[in-house]
């Protein structure tokens, strides 16, 4: 009974390794996904900065009316929006790999270590 037991902690120890490791794996994918989408919101906001400043100008001369100008601050708007969904994101992925690693990529230490030292274990 003893052994099938320990055979069953073996099997289940293994399977939570495994499940971690493909946890890891998708959530590295899904930073590396969210360092692109990073990219192309900060070129979108860059475009929607410059068409709403044209815009306002051209509006104030009388060249584009209000409904133009309107959407164009809302694009604007939706670009800012989408930068910062980007950015939030991308660091929900950073430190969600940083949990399950327990890993502190920034200074190269293991987080691990880290609690023991500080709790005195």
């Amino acid at each position: 009974m003893a052994r099938n037991n320990l055979t069953i902690a073996r099997i289940t120890a293994e399977q939570e390794e495994i499940s971690v490791e493909e946890n890891v794996i998708m959530t590295v994918s899904e930073f590396n996904m969210q360092q692109d989408l990073i990219s192309s919101a900060e070129e979108a906001l860059e475009l929607a900065l410059l068409a709403y400043a044209e815009t306002k100008q051209r509006f104030i001369i009388g060249k584009e009316d209000i409904n133009s100008l309107t959407l164009s601050l809302q694009r604007q708007q939706d670009a800012q929006r989408n930068h910062i969904l980007a950015l939030q994101n991308y660091w929900l992925s950073y430190f969600k790999i940083r949990k399950l690693t327990l890993h502190d990529f920034e200074t190269g230490v293991s987080l691990v270590n880290l609690y023991e030292y500080k709790h005195g274990f």
